[in-house]
């Protein structure tokens, strides 16, 4: 099983294969990555991989600290699944940092 590990989440870890599922019920093939420094409450993009991870069953008491950080977009990207590149942001139409999907198995 693959996790990604959120370095600034006390011990929380998240499976790949919860995003993955993720983009496949939602049927989107890019999330803007909107790692942004302020509280849930507060973020700018709701649809974005930082609101994802805040909003994960793992990250518990970390929900207001910026959780798509360089680290775990590295840590997906290692994966063949997963590549970054720049997206319009569904919010604004600005491009954006992205992380892109490619689903292997259709």
């Amino acid at each position: 099983m693959k996790e990604i590990t959120l370095p600034y989440a006390k011990n929380a870890k998240f499976r790949v294969e919860d995003l993955v599922n993720y983009f496949r019920t939602q049927k989107i093939n890019y999330l803007i990555i909107g790692a942004t420094h302020v509280t849930l409450e507060n973020h700018p993009n709701l649809n974005s991989l930082d609101v994802w991870i805040r909003n994960h069953e793992n990250v518990v008491d970390h929900k207001n600290v910026c959780q798509a950080v360089k680290e775990v977009v590295k840590q997906l990207i290692k994966h063949e699944q997963f590549s970054r590149a720049l997206r319009r942001n569904p919010n604004g139409g600005k491009m954006c940092k992205a992380l892109v999907f490619c689903d292997n198995n259709k």
